[in-house]
């Protein structure tokens, strides 16, 4: 199997049992994702983070939100040794939570879109993640295959 059938094969495992009712609920949507089993939660958060992005920007991924999950996203991106991207979504959260809310209350206010600065798309805000947008666009490190290197590993270690 290539690498994007790989991928594609585990994010459909992923995401096979989240419905609206669990996407309309902040913390059955979070329980989800926190209780899938580690290889399918890491592909779940890596495709989702790097799909957002790609299509439309790291606002776009908070707004949407996916940014609930950054924290959580950030650790798995480490866990696969996606350093660069890591970086990029550290940076990120550093200027989207700055006001250093507790995970919790992050997560409570991407979901419920009352972070003002993303839900009323604050101009600097704005321009501070296109900026880090493009450098995402630049990364030099393959994620395809950090995280198809990563499902390989955890399948061998169970």
């Amino acid at each position: 199997m290539r690498n994007d059938e790989i991928i594609i094969h585990y994010y459909k495992k992923a995401v096979i049992g989240l419905n609206e009712n669990i996407l309309d609920d902040k913390d059955l949507w979070h329980s989800y994702v926190i209780n899938s089993p580690i290889h399918l939660q890491t592909v779940y958060n890596v495709v989702t983070f790097h799909h957002q992005v790609f299509n439309g920007g790291l606002h776009q991924y908070f707004f949407n939100s996916y940014g609930q999950f950054a924290y959580l996203t950030v650790d798995n991106l480490k866990q696969i040794k996606a350093f660069e991207s890591s970086n990029v979504l550290e940076k990120a959260i550093s200027q989207v939570n700055i006001e250093d809310f507790s995970i919790g209350e992050f997560r409570t206010k991407i979901f419920n879109r009352k972070l003002e600065k993303i839900a009323d798309f604050d101009e600097g805000l704005c321009n501070f993640l296109e900026l880090l947008d493009d450098e995402y666009d630049n990364l030099s490190e393959d994620l395809e295959q950090l995280l198809v290197d990563f499902i390989k590993n955890e399948l061998n270690r169970t």
